[in-house]
């Protein structure tokens, strides 16, 4: 089963050469690669055209637009979608198509998210927190409450396009999750071997605590995510 992993893009020319030769490296290699320019300042268009297998560019700002645009132009049954300051592990896309293709009735498969960070205990902290959000989507998964994490997870396309995408708010997951979880017979799991490392640069520049107050704050009060840049620079 070959499907489609969908990068946005903005201003990641440093982070893109990473992403992509971790997917290169993969078990599992019957996929292709978009990736989506949001407006880049840098030369991340002139670094994707060489690298990804299609490049589009999403005019309208924001990383939900950007998503929900890479996710129109795909073609194939299983769409995918990953951050471009992430590296996924190499058993990545394999438990991607393993889990579609053992289980037909299967709608989400989602992953977990680690963080780097020079500092052990900042680094455990991040992870620890990591590790209670991924366990906690898995519960109410298997209770009947699909749960995903955006930036790690993979869905049938045409229930992508059924649910209108992601909204245009921060904490876009918690929005696509409402969503998801009003239809029935969706069958999500969350399979700890879609393991990725994410940037902690997001924390590094407002602060863990900061961060963290912010995501939970916009779960319940809807925030435009034309106020707050979720797409940092490198």
């Amino acid at each position: 089963m070959g499907f489609t992993v969908i990068i946005p893009a903005y201003n990641e020319e440093k982070n893109l050469p990473k992403i992509i030769g971790a997917l290169k490296k993969q078990v599992f290699k019957d996929f292709e690669i978009i990736v989506v320019d949001n407006n880049s300042k840098d030369s991340t268009l002139k670094v994707a055209k060489r690298l990804a297998d299609m490049v589009y560019q999403c005019k309208e700002q924001g990383i939900s637009p950007t998503r929900n645009y890479g996710a129109k132009k795909a073609k194939t049954e299983v769409i995918a979608f990953l951050d471009a300051d992430t590296i996924p592990s190499k058993d990545w896309a394999k438990t991607i198509n393993e889990s579609f293709e053992d289980d037909p009735k299967l709608s989400v498969v989602t992953g977990l998210d680690l963080y780097e960070w020079d500092g052990l205990m900042k680094r455990a902290f991040l992870n620890f927190f990591a590790g209670l959000i991924f366990y906690y989507g898995k519960i109410l998964s298997f209770f009947g409450k699909p749960t995903i994490i955006a930036n790690n997870f993979a869905i049938k396309r045409k229930l992508f396009q059924r649910l209108g995408g992601f909204d245009k708010f921060i904490v876009e997951d918690a929005y696509f999750n409402r969503k998801l979880q009003k239809v029935k017979d969706v069958k999500c799991i969350c399979n700890r071997k879609m393991l990725i490392e994410c940037s902690s640069r997001r924390f590094r520049k407002a602060g863990i605590l900061n961060t963290y107050f912010l995501w939970f704050t916009a779960s319940f009060k809807k925030i435009p995510i034309k106020k707050y840049k979720l797409q940092d620079e490198s």
